[in-house]
């Protein structure tokens, strides 16, 4: 669906993106009836929501371009929250933990250990798949089931409950600190949560210069687009398939903190529960294709804002909740399909 970086911008998936989010953020703003939709308040949970399902949804996106597939993003998250609560709460004694808070050496020292356990999880989707020869799906479906029921027994087992509460102002802040950002035509100054944007928007631009200006990067391409062409070509397909894979559990991991930062804790039981179907659905929208080969960072990033702006939109406008979930899977068969008619014609222009 990406037309190559020396198209027409007319011509690229990310500019008929972005003219999609302006129509539907339009069609919203007019439809809803308490006028609220173009509020500060509004405009904040949606920058929020679409920067954390951005950061996984980017990693997410590298996996498919390189020809896989990563169901467990959603139990990744859950799993990397119960790490990170849990690596703060057997550091610091509660007694101190309610008095000090959490000092920024225990912070940094559970990021960096949550993060390297979501990197070895991805080491084990990229282990199955090579060293098993595992279909992607049926490796990653094995630790969406499987992580959980981990989580839950490391949960369990330490602090007798599905749930690590971490109340430290300074734990909380990770996802709560504000600054006030004034927008044009928006009466009130618009507080971005800057710690998650900041996080977004690294793993963003890391990703775009990754996936479009290095050898890495087409070699991925390389490989979601024909892998066996890619091996007899002299690229080390295993290897970048450990890679891929460890970047989509890295994001996770990211998008996991973040988001025990925001519930006050690491959550076993129902965090992340469908992220993965999101995930997916902002790569695909984006551009990416299910068969390999073509996606971008920043068709992943307008993506996710679409996919957010109608779950907005179902809230603003009233409608059942249980709509959003099916919303979202007509959209990833809509963009699948479209994705197929498109290969198609290709193949039956080249011919």
């Amino acid at each position: 669906m990406s037309t190559p970086a020396g198209g027409r911008w007319w011509q690229r998936t990310e500019f008929w993106l972005l003219l999609a989010n302006l129509v539907v953020y339009l069609v919203v703003l007019g439809l809803d009836p308490q006028h609220n939709f173009g509020s500060a308040t509004s405009l904040q949970l949606l920058l929020t929501e679409t920067t954390m399902l951005g950061i996984f949804a980017i990693g997410t996106t590298i996996v498919i371009l390189s020809g896989g597939i990563d169901l467990s993003v959603g139990t990744v998250i859950a799993f990397s929250s119960i790490i990170f609560t849990a690596m703060i709460k057997s550091a610091i004694p509660p007694a101190e933990l309610s008095r000090t808070g959490v000092g920024p050496g225990v912070l940094v020292a559970a990021t960096l250990a949550t993060l390297l356990v979501s990197l070895l999880i991805g080491l084990l989707h990229a282990a199955l798949i090579t060293g098993l020869n595992l279909p992607p799906f049926i490796a990653t479906l094995g630790t969406l089931i499987g992580l959980r029921s981990l989580a839950r027994v490391i949960s369990q087992s330490l602090f007798q409950s599905d749930k690590i509460a971490v109340s430290a102002k300074q734990f909380r802040a990770l996802y709560n600190a504000t600054w006030p950002v004034s927008v044009p035509l928006v009466k009130d100054p618009v507080l971005v949560r800057w710690v998650p944007l900041l996080v977004f928007a690294l793993v963003a631009i890391v990703g775009m210069v990754v996936m479009r200006r290095t050898v890495l990067g087409r070699h991925l391409y390389a490989l979601g687009g024909n892998e066996q062409a890619a091996r007899l070509s002299g690229i080390r397909t295993n290897r970048l398939k450990f890679v891929a894979y460890m970047i989509g559990s890295f994001c996770g991991g990211l998008a996991g903190i973040l988001y025990a930062a925001r519930e006050g804790q690491g959550n076993a039981a129902n965090l992340g529960i469908g992220y993965e179907l999101n995930a997916i659905a902002a790569a695909v929208v984006g551009g990416a294709s299910l068969s390999g080969g073509r996606g971008t960072a920043l068709g992943a990033v307008l993506g996710a804002l679409i996919i957010c702006l109608i779950v907005d939109a179902i809230v603003v406008l009233d409608l059942d909740q249980n709509y959003s979930q099916i919303i979202v899977g007509l959209v990833i068969v809509a963009a699948a399909t479209l994705d197929r008619w498109q290969a198609v014609w290709r193949r039956t222009n080249a011919a």
